[in-house]
């Protein structure tokens, strides 16, 4: 009996001092600082994340870009978006009337910027666990789904596995520049989100950040 409760009183030990790891573990991981990036080059304005930051409990989607080190997500409207040609009459369509909205989602492993050259504009940003997930909520919940909570490629031009329908339409006070902004918001940043039309305006907001600079 003796020797029994000595067993239980080890494994109760053993398994005491399992948890207390995991939870060092898991404290040190929400106390680690993240790095985020917003990326202006071109008509492109978009998040960039490491794929091993998201939480795939946020994110499913995720998983099928994880063989990539980075992700860049971009919102914008679906025909201008995905358009080879005739930008300047779609992007004017885009800005006079309400238009139906896709994401973009581009994963990547070249550095940052051999990736979108020189001439891009790309702000580092720091970030902690809770923010970077609410952060990843604000993503996930940007895709339109379906009744079974599927996300829907966009068909406009045929097959992809770039575009995908996203919710809310696109119009001249709701950019891609005022999605981003949106996101830092909801991420719990003290910046403004309306009436973010281009990106230098988006930029002098994030840029009150602490701990943002540019690349």
């Amino acid at each position: 009996m003796l020797l029994l409760k000595s067993l239980i009183t080890i494994v109760l030990i053993l398994c005491h001092s399992e948890l207390r790891a995991e939870h060092a573990h898991d404290a040190a991981m929400d106390e680690r600082e993240y790095v985020v990036y917003v990326v202006q080059s071109r008509w492109h304005t978009g998040i960039i994340l490491r794929t091993s930051d998201i939480d795939s409990l946020i994110w499913p989607e995720i998983s099928a870009y994880t063989h990539r080190e980075y992700i860049d997500i971009g919102w914008g409207d679906e025909k201008f978006y995905q358009a080879q040609h005739n930008l300047v009459p779609l992007a004017l369509r885009a800005a006079l009337w309400p238009t139906s909205s896709v994401l973009q989602i581009y994963a990547f492993n070249l550095p940052l910027r051999r990736s979108y050259g020189e001439k891009a504009r790309i702000l580092k940003i720091p970030i902690d666990r809770q923010s970077l997930d609410h952060l990843t909520i604000f993503l996930s919940g940007s895709y339109k789904r379906d009744a079974n909570g599927n996300v829907q490629t966009s068909n406009l031009y045929g097959e992809t596995s770039l575009y995908f329908r996203a919710n809310r339409n696109y119009h001249l006070f709701r950019t891609c520049n005022t999605w981003v902004a949106k996101g830092f918001k909801v991420a719990g940043y003290d910046i403004r989100s309306f009436c973010i039309l281009n990106a230098n305006q988006l930029f002098r907001q994030l840029r009150k950040i602490e701990g943002a600079e540019f690349e």
